[in-house]
């Protein structure tokens, strides 16, 4: 009951929103870019009633090719637990591009912790409270014509009730190849992003660590606006004692749609993901997606079922750099039947998947 509440109460929301930005900012100027935004509410048993919202603005710098975008968040709940998120991705430079990545928050919200491992099972979770402070920042410069490198620093402080407090700092290299046409819904081009990062204990509750990530994306167009995409994922960490926090994870709005966030986290991920973008009328389109992935530990490596999560999509264009309001519906292969809510997941969102 409380997720069929959650969901029509977001559609309603979302489809006044829609109704509020539609045609005004699909006829606006490429360079005369909007910002939208969008309310939020929402009910659960570890927070109540919850209010808040979403603002993304979408600008361009020194006469740059690529759309920059800002997006604010925060909600509040009834029983006085809140969150402030920002990030960001904006483009400056004339004649060479920097591109400069932000992701920062603070929250003082309820949050849910599995334990480690990719058995093929629907796990049981421990509620928690949490104080944290997360924020990542990167700056890369172009080097060619689609080649970019740089540097990243992490810093990640959260007190639970259910480990030591966690206060780590990281920094790290960054190279990036990117061909895609556009960065918001592309339909052709490549990109390709590695990392490598760092990271010391600031209390001495954990021991240092390292993590290699890597993203590869394709975008194919088969016939006008018909466009197959695809990526692979892959994350590894390195060290004793990591904080759960820094394992690698899927699941949620982004990686393997379906199953749940953070429920399989370990020290390497592994995931494969696709989706067919299909043009239906305007501004309005379709997906249909798919994806698998698992997470691994080193020292007990285990093979299970692989982690499936599928499902289908609508968007909505806003405006012409193709930013698109997401709506997704997707299941996984841990639950057998379909008749109960438990075994869909909703998202709602303004950027892609990938």
């Amino acid at each position: 009951m409380v997720c069929r509440s959650r969901l029509i109460v977001m559609c309603l929301l979302w489809s006044i929103a829609f109704k509020a930005v539609g045609q005004s900012v699909w006829y606006n100027k490429i360079t005369d870019l909007p910002a939208i935004g969008v309310p939020m509410v929402n009910l659960s048993p570890e927070t109540g009633w919850v209010f808040g919202g979403a603002v993304q603005g979408y600008f361009r710098c020194q006469n740059q090719g690529q759309t920059s975008m800002v997006q604010l968040s925060g909600a509040w709940s009834v029983h006085n637990q809140w969150y402030v998120h920002s990030k960001g991705t904006i483009y400056l430079g004339k004649e060479r591009t920097w591109i400069v990545k932000y992701n920062v928050g603070y929250r003082y919200y309820p949050d849910t912790y599995f334990l480690p491992g990719n058995r093929f099972e629907v796990k049981p979770g421990q509620s928690y409270q949490s104080r944290r402070v997360d924020a990542e920042v990167s700056a890369l410069a172009q080097l060619g014509a689609d080649w970019y490198m740089g540097g990243k620093v992490h810093y990640l402080y959260e007190d639970t009730n259910i480990e030591p407090v966690v206060s780590m700092a990281g920094i790290g290299a960054v190279a990036c190849y990117d061909t895609r046409d556009v960065h918001f819904y592309p339909s052709r081009g490549l990109f390709f992003q590695t990392s490598v990062m760092h990271y010391e204990s600031l209390n001495g509750h954990f021991a240092r660590m390292q993590s290699i990530s890597s993203d590869l994306r394709q975008f194919v167009t088969i016939y006008k606006d018909l466009i197959f995409a695809w990526q692979l994922r892959t994350q590894w960490t390195f060290g004793k004692d990591i904080p759960f926090q820094l394992q690698p994870t899927l699941g949620g709005e982004d990686l393997i749609r379906g199953v749940r966030a953070n429920m399989f986290r370990d020290q390497a991920l592994m995931a494969l993901q696709g989706e067919l973008r299909i043009p239906l009328y305007r501004q309005l389109s379709g997906t249909v997606f798919a994806g698998v992935g698992d997470v691994y530990n080193y020292h007990d490596w285990q093979w299970t079922m692989p982690k499936v999560g599928y499902g289908l999509g609508l968007r909505f264009a806003i405006n012409k750099a193709k930013v698109n309001i997401r709506f997704d519906v997707a299941r996984n292969n841990l639950y057998r039947t379909w008749n109960t809510w438990d075994s869909y997941s909703f998202y709602l969102s303004a950027t892609e998947a990938f």
